[in-house]
């Protein structure tokens, strides 16, 4: 997304880019003899569809939650996958739950735990984000540049591959550019515009030199993950949808607000990582989870008149003065990304790599269309989140 709200320059990041000496290569183990795995981010977003997805495989899953003890840990995660409408899908009996922490040393396990996880696992999916569009990079340091040192050393140890979720975020914004590849170069840093895609970007090049020395990983680039096509469960601080909510809250559309946002169905990029991580010629790889075209202002009115939700537009001056006044607006506390600008865009994507490996699969990117828009909408009402349209 395009703001100018932090200001680091690229001297904030010259640290952090090196590899721990610790850190070597082994050869990458077959992928389809894989049983059991280690995920973290199981109490998120996209997590919770991983793990679904991966019970879906037949493997045990071996999840690293935060929680006061493992019962506590057992709730936080049974919780997530409630509100989430997954708890039904999930078969609980293969998931083994862990309390620790990503930043701390051994993931904040005991010895004798992480020794024995070390020799179960033979993959290790790292989904856990701290996301925050309004922090520093130098706040997300511990919780995304460290946390990847001790998944990296943690997958050395298990002499497992690592399949690091990072972001198309990594990319220096801009829509008019030709759409960015797996392979093309990411960054500068200090041309990202928030602290958080600053972080993953530190993250991916920790994981690419580990790569260079032989540590078998994968990286997935999501695009801005939206809800699941079937069921609609999405999450509601995603930045487009609480945008849509303070929109719906104030009853008025910004006219000519130059929004466009790549935003992709769960379920694929949750199924797309998945089974890449299953095929054999998938190690090694970059892929891209996202869009086959972006979805722009004008579209998600247009969305938001099919369901029922009658809006009429305003200038984003005013637009914005209606959100401002009323502090329990949704994008009350986001206003000043586009105070300056008054756009959010982000650069085009290329996937060939990813449709590629997954031809023959049977796993495409659903479109966002009136259909899969209204069962978004109809969750978020179950929800509370919405009104209903015409309420």
């Amino acid at each position: 997304m395009t703001s100018t709200m932090t200001t680091e320059g690229a001297e904030e990041f010259a640290g952090d880019v090196v590899l721990a000496d610790d850190i070597a290569g082994f050869p990458a183990p077959d992928p389809q003899t894989v049983s059991e795995v280690f995920l973290t981010g199981a109490t998120g977003f996209l997590g919770a569809f991983l793990l679904r997805d991966l019970l879906r495989q037949g493997l045990v899953v071996h999840c690293l939650v935060r929680g006061a003890d493992t019962a506590a840990a057992r709730d936080r995660l049974a919780a997530n996958l409630r509100a989430l409408e997954l708890l039904d899908d999930v078969d609980l009996d293969r998931v083994r739950v862990y309390t620790g922490d990503v930043t701390k040393p051994r993931l904040g396990l005991a010895e004798d735990t992480y020794a024995g996880l070390a020799r179960r696992v033979g993959a290790v999916y790292h989904s856990a984000a701290k996301v925050n569009f309004l922090t520093l990079y130098k706040w997300l340091r511990k919780s995304t540049v460290q946390a990847t040192h001790g998944i990296l050393r943690f997958a050395c140890a298990a002499r497992a591959t690592l399949h690091h979720v990072s972001t198309t975020g990594v990319f220096e914004p801009g829509a008019d550019r030709p759409p960015r590849a797996e392979l093309d170069p990411t960054g500068p840093p200090e041309a990202l515009s928030l602290g958080y895609t600053k972080s993953k970007w530190v993250a991916e090049q920790l994981v690419l030199e580990a790569s260079r020395r032989g540590v078998p990983v994968t990286i997935h680039r999501p695009g801005q993950v939206w809800g699941d096509s079937v069921t609609g469960a999405c999450q509601p601080n995603d930045f487009v949808w609480r945008f849509i909510k303070g929109a719906v809250q104030v009853g008025l559309y910004p006219r000519r607000f130059r929004l466009e946002m790549n935003m992709v169905p769960v379920d694929y990029v949750s199924a797309a990582i998945v089974a890449a991580s299953r095929l054999p010629e998938g190690t090694g790889g970059i892929y891209h989870q996202v869009s086959p075209r972006t979805l722009t202002s004008d579209e998600i009115l247009r969305l938001l008149r099919g369901v029922g939700y009658e809006l009429p537009e305003v200038s984003i001056l005013k637009w914005m003065k209606a959100v401002a006044a009323d502090l329990t607006n949704s994008m009350a506390p986001l206003l000043s990304i586009l105070v300056e600008s008054e756009k959010v865009e982000v650069a085009r994507f290329a996937d060939e790599a990813t449709r590629d490996l997954l031809d023959g699969t049977g796993i495409v990117c659903p479109d966002i269309d009136d259909k899969v828009f209204g069962i978004y909408v109809a969750y978020f009402v179950r929800q509370g989140v919405l009104p209903a349209p015409g309420a």
